[in-house]
């Protein structure tokens, strides 16, 4: 009976190890490493002006607000415009997940037509995905086939295997974050995003033409 309750821990264990490799190689793939490059650039940047200046001076403030433009883009992995950056994080005060946000906002998934913001969900980026999936996976049967028929030993032939694995998981992980993953991820948050989107639209007033008389805008 103590068997299961000690292997839930070592199994939840794996999964957060697991996850938290992904959560890397995604940060890799999607560039938001470029990013955080130029934010720290930018850092350096901003303590010089303001030593020089101070805090309040004129030209503190350019740099200061590139320095948070930069750590809004960092924290959905890609910069966006100012009403689409406003969407993102209205849904997330909404309850969105930041994965989901992060996904779509990498994509471009989230674009602003006119003075609307819209969710794409083009289904014909699985023609594509699928294929090269497939196309990955056999790639790994075979390289994994010539590793366990080889004449090397058993030792070589599962680190051979092991490092065969985790490369075509790289590349797999990499092409699911420009594919899949953002299709699935329009599929569950795309209406609770078009939702959050209509409280960030300008309200409209009333406009009345130059040579209206008196007696319209009185009434």
């Amino acid at each position: 009976m103590k068997a299961p309750t000690m292997a839930n821990p070592a199994i939840q264990l794996l999964l957060c190890g697991l996850m938290s490799i992904q959560k890397t190689i995604d940060q890799f793939w999607s560039g938001v490493w470029l990013l955080q490059i130029r934010r720290w650039l930018q850092e350096r940047q901003m303590a010089k002006v303001l030593e020089e200046h101070g805090e309040g001076s004129i030209a503190a403030r350019p740099v200061t607000e590139q320095y948070r433009w930069l750590e809004r883009s960092i924290h959905y992995w890609r910069p966006s415009p100012p009403l689409v950056q406003a969407v993102l994080e209205a849904s997330e005060r909404a309850g969105v997940p930041v994965s989901d946000l992060r996904l779509l906002a990498l994509n471009r998934e989230v674009r602003q037509v006119g003075s609307k913001v819209q969710v794409r969900r083009d289904w014909w980026i699985l023609v594509l995905a699928y294929p090269l999936l497939i196309l990955v996976l056999c790639y790994w049967t075979l390289f994994s086939a010539l590793a366990v028929f080889s004449t090397a030993p058993w030792l070589a032939k599962i680190v051979g295997i092991s490092v065969i694995t985790l490369v075509y998981w790289f590349l797999g992980v990499g092409l699911c974050l420009y594919t899949t993953r953002p299709y699935a991820a329009a599929r569950r948050s795309g209406a609770a995003i078009e939702r959050a989107a209509l409280s960030q639209l300008p309200s409209t007033a009333t406009i009345y033409p130059i040579n209206a008389s008196t007696t319209e805008l009185s009434r």
